[in-house]
């Protein structure tokens, strides 16, 4: 419901729909958002180890498809399928998909936890700011499909925000600011950072690693108040309504600076593991 109602307003944020923060590397100029955006879909996918072979790719939480249509662009010899339980994100990312590789690209609404796709289906699964909306601090449903869906040898990627030391309990205005986020964005819970690891050790993957990208997306959240700002503005101006999906998916990117911020009780990062 969040992403049918709130959806479309991702837009003023993304014209190309990179639903999710970007990466900042050196060089880059910090006022051009949808380029540090595409460059977050750029790290995911230099950190796949697949290079130009044949295979098979998942996009967990697919959105309306962007990802996915750059992994087709990155990967020519791939098939890449996105999955959302979103009907209008499906509708929208199949409609998007013409000229971007279309004959390798499909996009099914199914659920990240429970897709029904057959054992040892997918070479490498990425999400990128989408395995968040699985239950629990561990994640534990999505790693246990994700480790049954990859062959031997394959490849799990996430990029994702993570509470650290979740156990220790938060300060009264951390807490609250953490429980609005989750609220508005639809969360139980962002995920434990050590929880995660520990999901992914138990369910069979090795070679665990964390990058910390939390000073990389720092440029991208800069940009949150001035969107913000322009939205509500050419919102109010139009004389649209603005439903409690929208009034909150607006909130919580408002607070997402203070929550990250709190370098000690959050990270934002990428996650990478190998199928043993």
């Amino acid at each position: 419901e969040y992403y049918e109602e709130a959806g479309p307003d991702y837009a003023a944020w993304s014209p190309q729909f990179n639903m999710h923060f970007g990466y900042y590397a050196a060089g880059m100029n910090p006022f051009r958002r949808e380029a540090m955006l595409e460059r977050m879909n750029a790290e995911v996918f230099d950190r796949m180890d697949f290079d130009d072979r044949p295979g098979t790719i998942l996009d967990a939480g697919c959105g309306l498809g962007t990802p996915a249509r750059a992994a087709a662009r990155r990967f020519p010899q791939a098939k890449i399928t996105g999955i959302s339980i979103v009907p209008w994100q499906i509708d929208r990312a199949r409609e998007r998909a013409a000229g971007d590789g279309a004959e390798r690209l499909r996009f099914e609404r199914r659920d990240f936890t429970a897709t029904g796709f057959a054992d040892r289906s997918f070479d490498r699964i990425y999400g990128i700011e989408r395995v968040c909306h699985a239950a629990g601090l561990a994640k534990t449903d999505f790693v246990t499909e994700a480790a049954r869906l990859l062959k031997p040898g394959g490849r799990l990627l996430v990029a994702d925000g993570f509470l650290k030391r979740v156990h220790r309990p938060l300060s009264w205005p951390l807490n609250r600011i953490t429980a609005m986020i989750c609220r508005c964005w639809s969360l139980e819970s962002f995920a434990g950072l050590s929880e995660f690891h520990a999901a992914l050790h138990d369910a069979g993957f090795r070679d665990i690693r964390f990058e910390d990208w939390s000073w990389r997306i720092a440029p991208s959240v800069l940009h949150i108040p001035a969107v913000t700002a322009a939205f509500l503005y050419k919102t109010l101006r139009a004389g649209d309504r603005l439903t409690r999906q929208r009034r909150e998916n607006l909130i919580a990117p408002a607070l997402a600076p203070l929550l990250g911020m709190a370098r000690w009780r959050f990270a934002y990062g990428l996650f990478t593991a190998v199928r043993a």
